[in-house]
């Protein structure tokens, strides 16, 4: 197995904990954010609370603007690391609630019921229980703190830095709720990569920074995806079609603190904007 091929399955699975959600979100995330990517409403992987409760962060126009977010993009990437947790506790909600955010989610069967629970409880078994008779438990504690922080800021910032930037197209649907779009230029228009020659980032982030290869060929093996973004590139520019790339990591994160930034001391809404 090549190993962005086994850092990408190895590192979202330990963080959801539950091999059966990990199977049903990643449909949800198929059937959801690939076909409608960036598209509010249709996007499950840009999906912000509504209502009374406002979201804990402000990533579209569409949010309305509290003063609690003109310090965004130095408070929230601090909460990244929480990201495993929300998501473990987030999992019996989708499931009580047969829906990630637009995507509907089939009822479970009775056997599914039982990996699911016996997922979470194997997880507590092998995190907590079993290194309790090798180690103190404020070691243990510890340890568990910095495994969740590294997988959480690895899953959160590769997305982040892929789509929730102000360089990429936010899609809004017209007054009939359509978008007029070919689906691939869609999936280009509204991703970013980075770094995609670097081996090291290439191989540590399960291939995701070539994004834009991974939302148009989803089916292909990441191994392969080092061959094929230079082809994707120049498609790109022999058709005319924007291919959003930045050099290094450290310049795709500043797009992402940069568009908190932006969203969090900018009060304008979606319909100003468009003004």
């Amino acid at each position: 197995m090549e190993p962005e091929v086994a850092v990408s399955l190895f590192l979202p699975a330990r963080l959801r904990a539950s091999p059966l959600l990990f199977c049903k979100l990643s449909a949800t995330h198929v059937l959801g954010h690939h076909p409608y990517t960036n598209i509010d409403g249709a996007d499950p992987d840009i999906f912000t609370a509504a209502g009374e409760v406002a979201d804990i962060r402000r990533i579209k126009w569409s949010q309305k603007w509290l003063s609690r977010y003109f310090y965004q993009h130095v408070y929230v990437p601090v909460l990244y690391c929480f990201l495993g947790i929300k998501s473990r506790l987030q999992d019996f909600g989708i499931l009580y609630h047969m829906k990630n955010s637009a995507v509907r989610l089939n009822r479970p069967s009775a056997s599914q019921w039982a990996v699911f629970i016996a997922g979470k409880c194997i997880h507590v078994i092998y995190r907590f229980v079993i290194p309790a008779f090798f180690m103190p438990w404020y070691l243990n504690l510890a340890l568990n703190a910095i495994g969740e922080m590294c997988g959480s800021y690895w899953l959160a910032l590769i997305f982040q830095t892929s789509h929730v930037v102000s360089e990429v197209e936010w899609p809004k649907p017209n007054k009939d709720n359509v978008i007029h779009s070919d689906w691939a230029e869609l999936q280009v228009a509204t991703t970013q990569d980075y770094a995609t020659d670097s081996w090291f980032w290439t191989v540590f982030t399960g291939a995701l920074n070539h994004q834009t290869t991974h939302h148009l060929f989803p089916g292909v093996i990441q191994s392969h995806y080092r061959k094929i973004t230079p082809i994707v590139r120049q498609t790109c520019e022999e058709f005319g079609v924007q291919y959003h790339y930045v050099e290094t990591l450290t310049e795709a994160l500043l797009c992402h603190v940069n568009h908190l930034k932006r969203l969090g001391q900018s009060a304008e809404n979606s319909e100003q904007k468009t003004k």
